[in-house]
Formats: structure tokens, C-alpha cells, sequence
């Protein structure tokens, strides 16, 4: 048996990587190239691409062991010249038997033994089998065999029982699939209710709310009679909670139209700043009467922005009384504004009660409050006063349409909230309209 022509590569399976790198350390400076193979499959794949002048082969493989990798390859008649050489321990004379009778043309005893191992790969590549001991061939294939058989009958115990689990796994995965489903489809019904209730119910508020507000008019006019200032104070508190249940059904209406994209929009370029502070003076007088202290730290230069001044200014004013209404008195606000990667950021912080982690992403979704109901106050600007649940909604809305974002950050509880958001900058601008 002699080296297959000037080919000097050596193919090693054996799925250990040190001994991958121990071979190659020993062989290649002494002229081969050393290929590696992780595992039984892998091993016969580079054996045929490879046509290597020796294989070396571990016989512990994974997916197919060195036997099988052994008795494939000298079933080819490609490859039946091609020395197979095992590597096994000293103390294993079964598995050498083993080895030399499924087809291995020689023995490399572990551990390596670096001193020799070099000149040993090339005697075996001259066809030099001294030393090898004769074998009961027969008896040898007989067991061989049977081993075979046993790892066959493994094998397919190991297929059914993966089909098995596969075939349970597929018939949950398509129960799971048509929950889903449901699920989705009695999801877009309620969305649609929700919708329908949301619409209907604005619409069927406003006629009687007209009339309360037309009628509650006509007596504050005395037009149907002389008022005393007390009647004239109860109407007047009935006109201005009307006003607010009026703003609410706008606010409701509004937050439709966005899910629905049907807001029109008087896109103009404006100042992010100027829109700021416009919205702002109308929250000055609640922030001076519960003493909380306001931090103006709104960039120098007009950050120019596309956007509609009206929308710009609800968001901001929803910012606002959130952060007022969150926010015990003696606190402070902090508003921020800056240019950085062509847009132009906003931000409004608070040291009001805080966010728990699990609310910072539900926060912006509809009526979502984070605290109980139960506890909501009506009034409009203390401590702990709410509205429904829909003005960061409407937020949200309005950036996204605008191809902006926003945000909420918070250490937890007691620690202050921080909203930041953003808009996309414009570089080049004759002048900025005013809000």
C-alpha cells in the first residue's frame, strides 16, 4: 500500500477539538496538510470530496461511529486503496479487533505519542502493518454484526420516539395556531365595537349636550326670566362641567380619527420651541399656585420642525397637565429641547411619583390608567387629578402619523418620569411659522 501520488493531506474525524489541534501540530510540519471532521457523517462527506491520501479516525462518533465510517468508505471503489487508520486506547483490544475487521488498515494507540506518532502515519502510509496481530476475522464480523444490529434497533427507538414527540408537538402547535386564530378574529370584533361604541356614543352625546348647554344659555341670559346670583353661579358651574364633558367627547373623537388615520393635518414648518412655550403659558398659573418649580431648558436656536402647530400644541399640553397631575406641589418640571442626528428632541421631566417597570410600556395604550380607577379625583389641575386614559394615546398617535416617536423613562416609583420625544429636523428653511 503506497501514498496515493504527490497527495500529502491526512482527513482526521474526531469530534475532539484538542486533539484536532495536536494533530495538526505533529503533522503538518512535516509536510502534510491536515483536514478535520467533527463527526461520523461529516467525516464520510470530506473523505469523497477529499480523496486524502490516509484517513485517521476516532472510533466514539457521533451520528455514524468509526466502524460505520470504515466499512462505508471501503465499500466505495474509490476509496478502498486509501488507508483508514483507528485511534484507540491501548487497553481497548476489542475495539482494535473491531477496528481490523470492519476494514481498518491500522492501529494508532492513545494517548498520541508525539515523539513517534509523525513517523508511525508515515510506515502506515508504505502499507507497513508490523506489530499487527492476526485476528478471528470470522467471529470478529459475526459479533461486529451484531453490535450493528443493536445500534440499528437503537437508532430506529430514538426516530420513533422524536416522531412521536414531533407528531404531539405539531398537533399543539396547530391547536395553539387555531386559538390563535379565534383569539384574533374575536379580537378585530371587539376592536370593531370598540369602534362602533366609541362613535355612536359621541354622536348620541352631543345632541343632548347642545341642548343642556343652549337651555342652560338661555338662563344665564335671563331670557326667560330675572336670575338670582346664586342660580346664576349654579349655572355657571353646570355651563363649565358641560365644556369639559363636551372636551372629553372631542378627546374621544380624536383618538378615533387617529386609529383611523382620518386627522386632517395643516402641515407647516415651525419652531418645536415656539409651540412650546405658547403651550405652556396656559399651564403657568396651575404650576405658580402649587409652587412647583419650572426648569426652562429649551435649546437657543429654533429647532424647525414639519408638523401641525394645533396637534404639536395638544401634545404638549398633554405632556403638561400629566406631568402636573403626577407631580406633588413644591416639585419641579424640566423642559429640554436639542438637535442631534437630523431631528429635533423634546423632553419634559418631572419629580412626580414615577413609573413601575411593568407600566412603562402599557402607559400609551388606550384608557390605560396606571393606577386604580377608584382612587380617580375630578378635579383640574391638583395632585392626582386624571383624565381617562386616552391623552398619551393621543400623543403617540399624532408623532407616529408625523413620522416622529415618543417615550417614557422612569427609575420606578417615587423616583420621577421623563417623556422624550422627537421629529424630524428641517435642514433647509426659509422661515418658521408661528404657532
Amino acid at each position: 500500500m503506497t501514498q496515493n501520488g504527490n497527495n500529502r493531506t491526512i482527513l482526521y474525524i474526531d469530534s475532539n477539538d484538542f486533539n484536532q489541534r495536536l494533530v495538526r501540530k505533529i503533522l503538518e510540519p512535516e509536510g502534510f496538510s491536515v483536514e478535520a471532521a467533527a463527526d461520523g457523517l461529516q467525516g464520510i462527506k470530506k473523505a469523497i470530496d477529499l480523496m486524502p491520501s490516509m484517513i485517521l479516525v476516532e472510533l466514539n462518533l457521533a451520528y455514524v461511529d468509526g466502524f460505520g465510517v470504515t466499512m462505508k468508505l471501503k465499500s466505495m471503489q474509490n476509496m478502498e486503496n486509501i488507508p483508514i487508520v483507528a485511534l484507540t486506547s491501548k487497553r481497548a483490544k476489542v475495539d482494535q479487533e473491531r477496528a481490523l475487521a470492519s476494514g481498518c488498515d491500522g492501529i494508532l494507540e492513545k494517548p498520541i505519542d508525539v515523539d513517534c506518532f509523525a513517523a508511525r502515519v508515515k510506515d502506515l502510509l508504505e502499507g507497513d502493518r508490523s506489530g499487527m496481530q492476526p485476528i478471528h476475522k470470522t467471529k470478529m464480523l459475526r459479533d461486529f454484526s451484531a453490535s450493528l444490529v443493536d445500534q440499528l434497533r437503537e437508532k430506529v427507538e430514538e426516530l420513533e420516539t422524536t416522531n412521536r414527540e414531533l407528531a404531539q408537538r405539531k398537533s399543539e402547535i396547530k391547536e395553539a395556531y387555531e386559538r390563535s386564530q379565534s383569539a384574533n378574529l374575536e379580537l378585530k370584533r371587539i376592536t370593531k365595537l370598540k369602534e362602533n361604541i366609541v362613535a355612536i356614543t359621541s354622536h348620541e352625546l352631543r345632541t343632548p349636550l347642545s341642548l343642556s348647554i343652549g337651555y342652560l344659555d338661555v338662563l344665564e341670559r335671563c331670557m326667560v326670566g330675572e336670575t338670582n346670583e346664586e342660580q346664576k353661579r349654579l349655572i355657571e358651574i353646570c355651563v363649565q362641567s358641560l365644556g369639559r364633558v363636551s372636551t372629553l367627547i372631542d378627546r374621544i373623537s380624536d383618538l378615533s380619527r387617529i386609529e383611523k388615520k382620518k386627522i386632517p393635518y395643516d402641515l407647516a414648518v415651525i419652531d418645536i420651541n415656539e409651540v412650546f412655550r405658547q403651550a405652556y403659558q396656559g399651564y403657568s398659573i396651575f404650576v405658580s399656585l402649587r409652587g412647583i418649580k419650572f426648569v426652562n431648558m429649551l435649546s437657543d436656536q429654533p429647532l424647525p420642525v414639519t408638523c401641525d402647530s394645533g396637534m404639536l400644541d395638544q401634545v404638549f399640553s398633554n405632556l403638561l397637565k400629566n406631568s402636573l397631575c403626577y407631580t406633588r406641589d413644591g416639585g419641579t418640571l424640566t423642559a429640554r429641547s436639542w438637535f442631534e442626528d437630523g431631528r429635533a428632541y423634546f423632553s419634559l421631566s418631572d419629580t412626580g411619583i414615577g413609573i413601575k417597570k411593568d407600566d412603562i410600556n402599557q402607559i400609551f395604550d388606550d384608557f390605560y390608567q396606571v393606577h386604580d380607577h377608584t382612587h380617580h379625583k375630578t378635579g383640574t389641575f391638583e395632585f392626582m387629578t386624571r383624565g381617562i386614559g386616552v391623552g398619551l394615546t393621543f400623543c403617540k398617535g399624532i408623532l407616529n402619523e408625523l413620522g416622529g416617536q415618543i417615550w417614557a423613562e422612569s427609575d420606578g416609583l417615587g423616583k420621577g418620569s421623563t417623556f422624550t420625544l422627537f421629529l424630524p429636523y428641517v435642514e433647509h428653511h426659509e422661515s418658521v411659522a408661528t404657532a
